[in-house]
C-alpha cells in the first residue's frame, strides 16, 4: 500500500480555502522519489502557506514522514494555477554537453 498524497492534501486543504474546485495537486514518480505539487488560486496561497510558512512547512513534513513510512523521498511545492504551464515545458536547466575543454 502506497501513501495517497493527493486524496491527503485535498481532505486536509478543501475545507480552508475559497476555491476548493481550483485546487489541484499532481504527484510525480521517479523510483523512491515522489515530487508533490499542489496547484491553487493565487488568492488561496496565503491560507495555504499559512503565518510565518507555518502551514505549507507542516504539511511538507506530514507528507515526508508518510513517504518514510512507504521508504519514498517525498517534495511538496505550491504554485500559483498560472504556473502550469511553465511546468510542463521541458527543462533547460541541464544545457547539452560542450566540446571545450
Amino acid at each position: 500500500m502506497t501513501a495517497d498524497f493527493e486524496a491527503f492534501l485535498k481532505d486536509v486543504l478543501s475545507p480552508m480555502i475559497d476555491h476548493p474546485e481550483a485546487l489541484r495537486i499532481e504527484v510525480r514518480e521517479a523510483g523512491k522519489k515522489r515530487e508533490v505539487m499542489i496547484f491553487a488560486e493565487q488568492a488561496d496561497r496565503g491560507r495555504i502557506i499559512g503565518k510565518s510558512g507555518r502551514m505549507i512547512s507542516s504539511l511538507r513534513t506530514l507528507v515526508q514522514a508518510a513517504g518514510e513510512k512507504h521508504g519514498l523521498l517525498v517534495n511538496l511545492e505550491l504554485f500559483d494555477e498560472d504556473d502550469k504551464d511553465r511546468l510542463r515545458r521541458p527543462r533547460a536547466d541541464h544545457p547539452a554537453s560542450s566540446t571545450e575543454a
